[in-house]
């Protein structure tokens, strides 16, 4: 949860105008900051909506969507400081990657609640 307000409330301020730091803002072109922004933006509302839904399915098909976007943003980011070969971001990387391993295991671990709901919805039918 903590990642999904970190993402909402960055990638809102983000968007709103706050800039990066300079040599982030320097190393990255526009289009690769925008999608990096709205990938955090979406998938951390998108999440923290799924949390207050009152019924289980829905908010876990909410909350995979945002797992996909909380997978996708980080593994960008790291990647793309991974590309700029600066000797500097090594624990950056490894920050960003290690998050987009761990959205991506906890997208793994909804996935399957969603198949255990569906099951015992089928059963009970």
């Amino acid at each position: 949860m903590m990642f999904l307000v970190l993402s909402a409330g960055g990638g809102a301020a983000f968007v709103a105008g706050a800039k990066p730091p300079t040599t982030v803002e320097q190393l990255f072109p526009p289009w690769l900051l925008w999608t990096w922004y709205l990938l955090l933006l979406g998938s951390g509302a998108i999440g923290l909506i799924s949390i207050a839904l009152p019924n289980t399915y829905r908010a876990l098909v909410l909350e995979l969507a945002a797992m996909h976007g909380q997978t996708a943003a980080p593994l960008l980011y790291g990647l793309a400081l991974l590309s700029s070969q600066v000797p500097a971001a090594g624990f950056a990387v490894a920050f960003f990657l290690g998050w987009s391993v761990a959205s991506g295991w906890r997208g793994w671990q909804v996935w399957l609640g969603i198949r255990a709901v569906r099951q015992a919805a089928e059963s009970e039918a």
